[in-house]
């Protein structure tokens, strides 16, 4: 826990059950759901929501940008990350074809692109990264609030649904 009291570590518990799922899912069948417990189908389709999907990707967003501002804090300032794209050359080739007694050759250089970035530290304002972070952790806890309630209202529903009603929500 950080020092305004928000988990900024991510819920190890949550990511295992949404990855574990995602792999599944790919060749998840109806039978599948019949095998499942109604919480276990519940489970399943709840954490393939759109509205769970976006709630649980705010409250990822709200973390990040939490824990950047903090670390911009501690440090003192913010790094500026600029990026250009660069041209570079491979190594040469060279092919040659004989015409007669003439021989004739070409030099080739492959190119590409490679992407070269620059830090610099940039000034902050201390209170103002303060107010930033008060706001991000209450917009986080009203987005963890409402991630409950809607995964309560989806579970509830889900386990009362048979397998194949579930299974309908699920594709």
């Amino acid at each position: 826990m950080s020092k305004n009291g928000l988990k900024t570590g991510i819920n190890l518990k949550s990511r295992l059950a949404l990855t574990l799922t995602l792999l599944i899912s790919a060749c998840t069948t109806v039978d599948d759901f019949r095998k499942m417990s109604p919480d276990e189908r519940a489970n399943r389709v709840c954490s393939r929501q759109a509205n769970i999907k976006n709630l649980v990707a705010e409250k990822d967003q709200l973390t990040a940008a939490i824990q950047a501002a903090q670390a911009d804090l501690g440090r003192g300032y913010k790094i500026h990350k600029q990026c250009n794209q660069v041209k570079v050359y491979g190594n040469p080739t060279t092919s040659c074809q004989k015409t007669g007694n003439t021989v004739n050759c070409t030099e080739y250089r492959p190119e590409s692109y490679t992407t070269q970035c620059q830090e610099l530290p940039v000034s902050i304002n201390a209170e103002l990264e303060k107010e930033k972070i008060q706001s991000w952790t209450i917009t986080y806890q009203n987005t963890q609030q409402n991630l409950q309630n809607e995964w309560q209202k989806c579970y509830e529903f889900m386990k009362k649904t048979t397998p194949e009603e579930a299974y309908g929500y699920y594709k």
